[in-house]
């Protein structure tokens, strides 16, 4: 393990700044909890401004929610204990699956206000008549440590989402016109299917760090339209780079039909690739440079890049967090533990943190075991430390040490999230208040809570959502062809950006999972291809000719039923003439032309490029193409 640079130092100091303000303003004014606004300052601080800023917004809108729904539940089903865990447990079940189907920084909104109402609720079933008082404490406490975290990481040494986003969309740019230079020299790639395969994993982590630009420190946040143009870019770059490939493989000798089709579909993907480079390469310097003309036409299409969902593991999820409560709660009434009551809100929250993995049960141990390895130091404070100061200063410096150096450890990736831990468990078992009490009784029953959540929580995820990594990829492959059968069967031109996002981000998953596969990092390389060159066929259709739109319809009837299989299923050869007749019909239109931009994809000349890259995409090895079909 390396020591901490003094980047990590410098973010702990402004931490532990923003916590210690946060204690002070709240010993000051008398908040009850005043260690809720200490750990929210953690909680919510992030190395990127950024991503400080907009954890702060949502989680002030999550916990707001989720007070207003402990308010309402409590005083309405307090007598009746078992329906009111019920009803919280629905409440954050269903928050964290709907959360789920949102892979953004936005989910945490939701998923907050879920398990906000557990924390809220549950300790107020002994005294209903201070529910109010609690959410508005809670409340209260939590947007003080935001706004102390906010203020700290925006004007201390602030680093804005830019520096980091910058550096990464050089990187890809650059290893992307490597690429389109190997495959111009024709000469053996430089780099390996598994980078190219990287660049999906890059390009949708680019995606989601993005969108804390509009919260930024830097001048990003007013070219936010820019960073988006330069986003879409680089999500169409993979398909077009590797069909340009595929194409420049395919290319033979001969002057034949065949040959001639993938010329022009290799000439059209070269051009789109060249623009598309350049294109990137002007909106990095409009970036940079803002002072500069900025390249976006007037022509340029908006839209949200759409990622991954899915509802059965995100209904999975909600439903094991609901039954997870439900033992919990089980377990405190029948005991009459009288902290069962925290046991069951920490039970929900382990659940929603992790439970976006496969295997979530890994990280709620190592999580769970971070916060219990926080009370022996908590101890060592509580009952021996603290009973010999007097003031906030002399506290500050005795909990500085501390916060300081488990604080240098939050930027780490390897150790981040066990440090993270660390200090939640650290200040919550703490509980400092505006005069020193110490129960070595709550003490115990406090970290007992947290075993007991922590040991149920992974018990109940481990029995029902856990997965295999072969059952997470067999799944994604099979969303990526659900999606393939509902861009056929669509009625009207699909959302070019819409496809794209998806597929590109399953395929990134997907490579997170797969090792050295490389087979299939083909097929989902093919996938993507597919998937748009079903757009642009679609957008053919909608201002095709009767026959030719007949012919369309048909090829993607047959296509449906291929993609409604198994991956490992091959093409009907009845797919293969449909495609045929399809292109024997475009021979007459003109040669395909490059839009004004080449993310405008979905232009009907394009089309016949389309079916040449879907013939190869689904039949590499059929014989060439004949305009006057085969003897």
């Amino acid at each position: 393990m390396t020591l901490p640079g003094w980047s990590a130092w410098a973010y702990s100091a402004k931490t532990a700044f923003a916590a210690l303000l946060a204690l002070w303003v709240s010993l000051f004014v008398g908040l009850p909890m005043p260690f809720w606004a200490m750990s929210t300052a953690y909680i919510v601080s992030s190395p990127l401004s950024g991503a400080t800023r907009s954890k702060a917004i949502y989680r002030v809108i999550g916990t707001g929610g989720g007070a207003t729904v402990a308010v309402a539940l409590v005083p309405m089903l307090v007598e009746w204990p078992e329906l009111l865990s019920l009803a919280l447990a629905l409440w954050v079940g269903i928050t964290l699956a709907i959360s789920l189907l949102d892979r953004s920084p936005r989910a945490y909104m939701l998923m907050l206000a879920g398990y906000t109402a557990a924390i809220i609720a549950f300790p107020a079933v002994d005294r209903p008549e201070a529910v109010f008082d609690i959410a508005t404490a809670r409340v209260t406490e939590i947007v003080l440590g935001i706004t102390c975290a906010t203020l700290s990481h925006s004007l201390l040494w602030p680093k804005s989402v830019a520096t980091a986003l910058e550096p990464r969309l050089k990187r890809w740019l650059t290893d992307a016109r490597g690429w389109y230079d190997d495959i111009l020299a024709g000469a053996h790639p430089t780099t390996s299917l598994r980078d190219r395969q990287q660049l999906a994993v890059d390009a949708v982590e680019c995606t989601l760090l993005a969108t804390h630009i509009p919260f930024d420190t830097s001048h990003w946040r007013e070219a936010t339209a820019s960073v988006q143009a330069l986003l879409r870019r680089v999500l169409l770059l993979l398909p077009v780079l590797s069909g340009m490939a595929d194409r420049r493989r395919a290319i033979g000798d001969g002057d034949d039909e065949w040959n001639d089709l993938l010329r022009e579909s290799y000439e059209l993907r070269r051009r789109q690739a060249g623009v598309l480079l350049d294109e990137c390469d002007a909106l990095l310097h409009h970036l940079g440079h803002p002072q500069s003309p900025s390249p976006l036409s007037d022509q340029e299409q908006k839209g949200t890049i759409e990622l991954h969902a899915d509802p059965m593991s995100a209904l999975i999820a909600g439903v094991a967090a609901t039954l997870t409560i439900l033992v919990v709660c089980a377990i405190w009434i029948l005991s009459g533990w009288h902290d069962g009551a925290s046991a069951a809100a920490l039970a929900g929250v382990f659940c929603c943190l992790f439970a976006a993995m496969d295997n979530p049960v890994p990280a709620i141990l190592n999580f769970g075991v971070a916060t219990l390895s926080a009370m022996p130091l908590a101890g060592l404070y509580l009952f021996y430390i603290l009973p010999q100061i007097d003031g906030f200063l002399p506290l500050v410096l005795v909990l500085s040490p501390a916060l300081l150096l488990f604080g240098s450890l939050l930027p780490s990736p390897r150790y981040g999230l066990f440090s993270l831990a660390l200090m939640m468990g650290f200040c919550s078992t703490l509980a400092l208040q505006e005069t020193y009490t110490a129960d070595f009784a709550h003490f115990l029953n406090t970290n007992l809570a947290q075993f007991v959540a922590m040991v149920v929580a992974a018990g109940m995820t481990a029995g029902l959502t856990t997965i295999s990594k072969d059952v997470a990829i067999a799944r994604l492959n099979a969303r990526m062809r659900r999606d393939l059968v509902s861009l056929a069967r669509a009625s009207s031109p699909p959302d070019a950006l819409a496809a794209l996002g998806r597929s590109t981000d399953q395929l990134a998953l997907i490579t997170q999972r797969l090792g050295a596969d490389t087979d299939m990092a083909t097929a989902g390389l093919s996938d993507i291809r597919i998937a748009m060159n079903i757009v642009q066929i679609q957008h053919l259709r909608s201002h095709a000719t009767p026959a030719l739109a007949a012919a369309l319809e048909h090829m993607l009837r047959l296509g449906t039923a291929h993609w409604s299989n198994k991956r490992d299923t091959p093409p009907p050869p009845e797919l293969l003439e449909a495609i045929d007749i399809a292109l024997r019909l475009t021979q007459s239109q003109p040669l395909p032309q490059l839009a004004t931009s080449a993310t405008l994809i979905t232009e009907p000349e394009q089309g016949r490029a389309a079916l040449v890259a879907l013939r190869r995409n689904l039949f590499p090895h059929a014989p060439a193409f004949r305009a006057g079909g085969y003897a």
